[in-house]
């Protein structure tokens, strides 16, 4: 192992691992943790935020591997979970707080990241769970790409009170199985019966 590749490891150990977070990390921390001088880092990253560009770039390559090695599992629902606890290593709260408010920048690296390799990470999860698109493929990976933007962001998961995991799982439950259902047939005439009457209400108000 190389002196870069010790830097990393100590990085990832303390930050995610440990979920100290990147915020809070002193780089006289992680020169006793890689057992290096804080000169010796500095050689071979510019700043912190080069460092922990890297290290994230050395996750999520293995994150995207693992999710890969998901294809031998016939299960979608157990691809979807184990995608989940494999993102959810790097994504812990402190993480998330860390890239909203103090390193914005990693996030968007995050993203184009995950922009470049969702196409071979879907095709796979296709072919191995069986499924079929019902719709044209490039819709849909622009359509998934899009919202996860908006979705699976440090902003909205932590305005809504949920965990990565549990976001995700609903994210990915709505768009690979839908999000509506059909109504049973007492609740589907109950809704029709509103329906109706919401429609006559607003005729009458307009026609007064």
């Amino acid at each position: 192992m190389d002196t870069r590749e010790k830097i990393i490891l100590a990085c990832e150990q303390l930050t995610i691992k440990n979920a100290l977070g990147f915020s809070r990390l002193s780089m006289e921390e992680l020169a006793k943790a890689a057992g290096l001088s804080k000169r010796t880092i500095y050689r071979h990253f510019a700043s912190k935020e080069d460092l922990f560009e890297a290290t994230i770039d050395k996750v999520t390559d293995e994150i995207i591997a693992r999710n890969l090695r998901l294809s031998d599992s016939k299960d979608i629902n157990t691809i979807i979970a184990g995608a989940l606890q494999n993102i959810s290593y790097l994504i812990n709260p402190q993480f998330l707080a860390d890239l909203s408010h103090h390193y914005p920048m990693l996030w968007q690296k995050i993203d184009q990241i995950r922009q470049k390799k969702i196409d071979r990470l879907i095709d796979h999860l296709l072919v191995s769970s069986k499924l079929r698109l019902r719709v044209d493929s490039g819709i849909f990976k622009t359509s998934l790409l899009t919202a996860m933007s908006e979705i699976l962001s440090p902003e909205f998961i932590l305005k809504s009170g949920m965990s990565f995991e549990q976001v995700g799982l609903e994210f990915l439950n709505m768009f690979i199985f839908g999000a509506v259902e059909p109504l049973s047939n007492t609740k589907q005439e109950a809704s029709l019966a509103n329906l109706t009457e919401l429609k006559v209400n607003l005729a009458d108000e307009q026609n007064g």
